[in-house]
């Protein structure tokens, strides 16, 4: 039995909830007309327009008045690249091993040399600064625990958190233990994170490693 296929990191097309919707009917049906589409999207506005739309980008063909998918869901070995647009079938081998393996991210920033290293699945929704950013920059729905961080800064401009962030955790460059006496929502976005741990209420440990040579910042073991 099929299962449905799902775009990772869509583009501004391949975004849209009916280009979605119209993906999946056609991988689950054969020799489809437009008058078939029109009745099964009964409330798809402009519905002739979005087709054409799909069928110049490449992503569904059109002969004989008959509509059929371009492109078939990934079912190589070849894993893609990290951010890399791919439609892949969710019940697939390939769609759990992308969830299993590791990207390492690098997360720079302005104000400072600071680096951080994360790891992330390939569909971004491990809680990370990088898959954060890089989730509200793209509009993309965040995870569960992603969607914790959103509460604690909201839209935040990414150089504008990382300016603090990272300022904050260059300090554990020079001492074990840092004190913030006043509440900060950067320090407490560093906590979410597991970049820290609060000892007492008003001191915090480092539970990441920082190189002093590199100033790169160590987030996974």
């Amino acid at each position: 039995m099929k299962g449905m296929i799902t775009v990772i990191n869509p583009d501004k097309v391949t975004g849209q909830a009916f280009f979605k919707d119209l993906v999946n009917y056609l991988y689950t049906h054969e020799d489809v007309t437009l008058r078939q589409i029109k009745r099964a999207f009964l409330d798809v506005k402009h519905i002739d327009k979005a087709i054409e739309t799909y069928v110049q980008a490449g992503y569904i063909t059109r002969a004989n008045k008959r509509y059929a998918l371009a492109f078939s869901p990934l079912e190589t070995a070849e894993l893609p690249q990290l951010d890399e647009m791919v439609f892949i079938e969710t019940t697939s081998k390939i769609a759990s091993d992308l969830q299993e393996r590791a990207w390492t991210t690098k997360l720079s920033n302005q104000t400072n040399d600071l680096v951080l290293l994360e790891q992330t699945d390939f569909y971004r929704d491990s809680l990370t600064l990088s898959n954060f950013f890089y989730k509200l920059a793209h509009g993309y729905a965040l995870s569960e625990q992603q969607e914790a961080l959103y509460a604690l800064l909201g839209d935040v401009n990414p150089e504008y958190a990382l300016k603090y962030m990272t300022t904050f955790l260059l300090k554990f460059a020079r001492k074990e233990l840092v004190k913030q006496k006043r509440p900060d929502i950067f320090v407490q976005a560093l906590v979410l994170l597991g970049y820290i741990k609060q000892v007492d209420d008003v001191t915090y440990q480092s539970c990441v490693a920082i190189d002093k040579d590199s100033l790169e910042v160590v987030t996974y073991s």
